[in-house]
């Protein structure tokens, strides 16, 4: 923002821009923006072994903000017009677009009432966008309101007032449903409810920037909260929230970087910042850090292979093997941390995790920095585009009202002759399914199918994909059958809508199927409740070790928000397991909360007669002592009776 507001009347900064525009061309014989600025090292001229980059296409809107649509169509908006946002007086609309990359062709759907110019974004489980503040004037202020976008009758509803007023939020959902709208200005977080009511998560006070956090859901259900800032914590939504200190993910603050979960509970974080590295000063980092959020109560951080350049005002894409995509960005950060098109990254990178290294890809024809977009489309490509709004962008020359796809490696024959490779089939698959569950997907070519996945629906500005997470699925073979196991919680994948896609031995996929995943079975981030009308309850909402559960008035609050996870058998609160000390699983031993680790003493079985019995042994029913508040929790010999029995 301070980089934006140069300080220069924007009237001269627009009498300038055509000029300046024009000046560049007649000494370069290129219009700003052309790529190559920065030489990218050598790559091979084999679109199967380095991509290939599609011609340029126009577009009515500037692709600064972008979701892809459950129909394969694409939402963007921008701004209230080309030019920087503080050069307008009026901030009571919003150009957007419904853009189909089938046939590159666009609808308007311009809102009326607000500008959600630097406003947050994420899906709802029933696919239509929630967006969450924006610009209110010149003054560059935040707003309040929130927006639902129903994708199938392409219309804006207005929803519920924020509390606080934000721009440049995130917002992420949670493996219930809700969403979370984290930073812009207060520090505050805020819970879009499955209602469309909203709540103040008051016990989470810890991030307010006006910079997109990088947010990503948890195998255990919680958020974690991974930059760009080097501090991380782990956030639990439920009732009035929960943050806590998890660790320092490394001493870099990487604004402008960019992250992708290209695994359950694993995240790359890649790029941004500005230092000294490699002799050179005010440059954006090269290197890359995995963060692990599903080893453990805290993530761990481990360094990956670096780029080969630096990067800033870029993306990272999830491809539909699991690799991660960059394109675009700057390479210096020392004229300029919003654009420099001296100093332009066009050369595309790729991530492989299981090396932890990066390859140079073809360059693409434009240059891509702030405001620009990448996403991940239902045919395996990448459609980029964007750049511009700013008064340094006019300042430059700099306006991308345009669009270009990269086709990845995996979409060519490796033959150097450029023919498309021959793809498996999606013959057959369910138009929904469920968390843990299994479903069947029929291809003519199963038998030579290695890898099944879902990959989320893009919400990506500013470098920050908050949609995109890719859920490898495990899976058999018979015949043309796959039956593939679903995800296996609503951590690894909130409910909503995902692109299934299954790849043959050669990395090949098919074109993807949209499919729904449903929301995980309760308890999640409910109440568990006693046949007597009490619930499980944590004393005072602590987050103390060895804190013994009691049974207490159902009250709605984060100390009764309970999550069973059905791939670990453990039973969560505040971030923690409930437990059996010592593993003493004998009538009368009290359960308390402890340090999630997998153990038998954090296993339960659930059973369809409302016990809840500790695996380590199965004779042993979780107990209340008494129908009274305060009672203890504790095991006792299943006989049946009421203070046995359960709902979740």
């Amino acid at each position: 923002m301070a980089e934006d507001l140069a300080g220069t009347p924007i009237t001269v900064i627009e009498r300038q821009t055509a000029e300046n525009a024009a000046r560049i061309q007649r000494q370069t014989g290129v219009r700003p923006g052309t790529a190559p600025r920065v030489k990218a090292a050598a790559v091979s001229a084999d679109p199967g072994l380095s991509g290939s980059w599609s011609p340029v296409v126009d577009t009515p809107v500037v692709p600064v903000f972008d979701a892809l649509l459950p129909n394969g169509k694409v939402l963007i908006w921008d701004s209230v017009g080309d030019n920087a946002a503080e050069s307008y007086p009026d901030h009571t609309f919003t150009r957007a677009m419904v853009w189909n990359p089938a046939d590159n062709t666009a609808k308007r759907v311009d809102l009326q009432g607000t500008n959600i110019f630097c406003a947050g974004f994420a899906h709802l489980a029933n696919g239509n966008i929630l967006v969450a503040g924006g610009n209110a004037d010149q003054q560059l202020d935040g707003t309040v309101t929130t927006y639902v976008f129903d994708w199938q009758a392409e219309t804006w509803t207005r929803g519920a007032n924020m509390a606080g007023a934000r721009w440049y939020p995130s917002v992420a959902e949670t493996a219930n449903g809700e969403h979370v709208i984290v930073g812009g200005g207060p520090a505050t977080a805020e819970v879009y409810q499955a209602n469309g009511a909203i709540r103040a998560l008051t016990g989470f006070t810890k991030y307010k920037a006006r910079a997109y956090p990088f947010l990503v859901s948890r195998p255990d259900t919680q958020l974690g909260l991974i930059g760009p800032y080097a501090a991380a914590y782990t956030i639990n939504t439920s009732g009035t929230g929960v943050i806590t200190a998890t660790g320092t993910r490394d001493s870099i603050s990487r604004d402008y970087g960019s992250f992708a979960t290209y695994d359950i509970g694993k995240s790359v974080v890649a790029g941004g910042g500005k230092l000294t590295e490699g002799g050179v000063a005010n440059v954006p980092t090269r290197t890359a850090v995995v963060v692990n959020s599903g080893a453990g109560p805290a993530p761990s951080f481990a360094p990956t292979g670096s780029l080969a350049t630096g990067r800033k005002q870029f993306d990272t894409t999830l491809l539909a093997d699991g690799t991660v995509l960059a394109t675009g960005g700057l390479t210096s950060a020392a004229t300029s941390s919003l654009v420099d098109l001296n100093h332009a990254a066009t050369a595309a990178e790729r991530w492989d995790p299981a090396t932890g290294r990066w390859s140079v890809l073809a360059s693409a024809s434009r240059i891509r920095q702030y405001h620009s977009t990448a996403m991940l489309l239902p045919d395996g490509r990448v459609m980029t585009g964007g750049g511009g709004i700013c008064a340094v962008c006019m300042t430059v020359g700099y306006l991308e009202k345009n669009v270009e796809y990269f086709s990845p490696p995996y979409l060519f024959k490796k033959d150097g002759t450029g023919t498309p490779a021959t793809r498996p089939e999606i013959a057959a698959a369910p138009a929904s399914v469920g968390i843990g569950g299994s479903f069947a997907v029929s291809s003519p070519q199963a038998a030579g199918i290695r890898k099944v996945a879902l990959v989320g629906l893009a919400d990506v500005t500013h470098g920050v994909d908050q949609g995109q997470r890719y859920v490898p699925l495990k899976f058999t073979v018979s015949g043309t059958t796959l039956t593939v196991t679903g995800p296996p919680n609503g951590g690894v994948a909130p409910p909503g809508y995902y692109m299934l896609f299954i790849l043959d031995a050669n990395g090949v996929p098919a074109l993807a199927r949209i499919v729904q995943v449903a929301k995980g079975p309760n308890p999640l981030m409910s109440r568990v409740r006693n046949s007597t009308g009490r619930c499980l309850d944590v004393p005072a909402s602590t987050l103390t070790i060895r804190t013994y559960l009691q049974g207490y008035n159902c009250n709605g609050t984060r100390a009764q928000a309970l999550t069973r996870l059905p791939d670990d058998k453990s039973l969560r609160v505040l971030g923690n397991c409930l437990d059996v000390p010592s593993r003493n699983f004998v009538a009368g031993q009290r359960v308390w909360q402890y340090t999630c680790n997998k153990t038998v003493a954090q296993t339960w079985q659930f059973g369809t007669d409302g016990t809840i019995r500790p695996i380590g042994k199965t004779t042993m029913c979780l107990a209340a002592a008494s129908s009274a508040n305060n009672a203890r929790i504790q095991l006792a010999t299943c006989n049946g009776a009421a203070l046995q029995k359960w709902t979740w």
